[in-house]
């Protein structure tokens, strides 16, 4: 009887990972606009983990080339120290994970992620609550393949972490999410941003903060080209937002900051280029502007962008947008620093 036992456990072993792979692309299988799958999984019993390898997520009815998601290895194991204290919760990790956003395709075709509740579809995988998702070594790319130029900009060195992703509320009735993150952006850009939410209910109450360091604006004349039809020739800049949400009403402001900026150059768009005279034009307008509206000691062109509104409608101010570029260049140069006392600081936000 004990052979017989052994036996069966013993196959029960060798097939469990095929029938964990199985169970889990039929729930992947259909996910409205998406689909997904799975080509491995791997099992560690003895730390109550499991590892999916070569999960791909893609878009159904579409010609969009890339994946949204591929995740060479996701590993979902049992947190120990919770399951000592009587509860069983999951961590989820992601390593080297890349995100692909597609901005109009072929036939306006996009690629989003939108339309799915992946909280759900992530729950689907872990048959047990899921405490805390973590990313190392990520990437985040943006494509418009139909845009001219094609635009591809990459967020790379992405390390993230979502604590707390309970189903059970505090004991004075909420349930907060944390978000911390950091990636590099445009190849030299620092990207922080962190976040409080509830995971499971509705979008009604959060805080959301972001700021990238160090832009290199070259970096980005793809985009720059594509969507506003002008380049730059030299300048840096930084960007800082901050939101808060409470019952739907949205608050917060953004700052685009730019440096050194300079859009127009008549050796290389005139004299050396060979551009047509509509977008020569439009970007000496465009450098007047911002040379007429720049702090001249800092030499910064940039503006405070009040948000607000109800959440799903929410509405920028364009006359505080005006007055905060007539305050960048006449009063005071704006600082990237955040300004809300509920975000974190660092150490030389002052």
């Amino acid at each position: 009887m004990l052979a017989v036992l052994l036996a069966a456990l013993l196959l029960l072993r060798l097939l469990l990972p095929d029938l964990v792979r199985d169970t889990i692309n039929a729930r992947l299988a259909s996910m409205d606009e998406y689909s997904g799958q799975v080509d491995e999984v791997g099992l560690a019993i003895w730390r109550g983990a499991y590892t999916l390898e070569g999960l791909r997520i893609i878009k159904d009815g579409g010609d969009v080339p890339v994946p949204l998601l591929e995740a060479p290895a996701v590993d979902i194991s049992v947190s120990w120290k919770d399951l000592f204290r009587g509860a069983v919760v999951a961590e989820v990790g992601f390593q080297s994970p890349v995100l692909h956003f597609v901005d109009g395709f072929t036939g306006g075709d996009s690629q989003t992620g939108t339309g799915v509740d992946w909280r759900t579809r992530l729950a689907g995988l872990v048959p047990i609550r899921i405490d805390e998702v973590v990313v190392r070594e990520g990437r985040v790319v943006f494509h418009n393949f139909v845009s001219d130029p094609p635009v591809t900009l990459e967020a790379t060195q992405v390390e993230a972490s979502v604590d707390n992703l309970t189903n059970v509320r505090a004991a004075e009735g909420d349930r907060v999410a944390e978000l911390a993150a950091t990636a590099r952006l445009f190849g030299s850009a620092d990207l922080e941003a962190s976040a409080s939410f509830d995971p499971i209910g509705s979008p009604d109450s959060f805080s959301f903060a972001l700021r990238i360091l160090d832009i290199d604006l070259t970096r980005i004349n793809d985009l720059a080209r594509a969507y506003a039809a002008l380049d730059f020739e030299s300048g840096n800049g930084e960007f800082v937002m901050e939101l808060e949400a409470r019952d739907r009403r949205l608050s917060g402001y953004a700052k685009p900051l730019l440096q050194n900026l300079q859009i127009f150059s008549w050796r290389s768009d005139v004299r050396e280029g060979s551009r047509n005279p509509l977008r020569i034009a439009w970007e000496a307008l465009a450098e007047g502007v911002t040379r007429v509206f720049r702090n001249p000691p800092a030499d910064q062109f940039g503006t405070r962008i009040e948000i607000g509104g109800e959440l799903g409608d929410a509405e920028l101010g364009t006359w505080d947008a005006i007055v905060g570029i007539l305050r960048n260049a006449f009063v005071e140069a704006l600082q990237p620093y955040f300004e809300d006392a509920w975000l974190p600081r660092r150490p030389d936000d002052g």
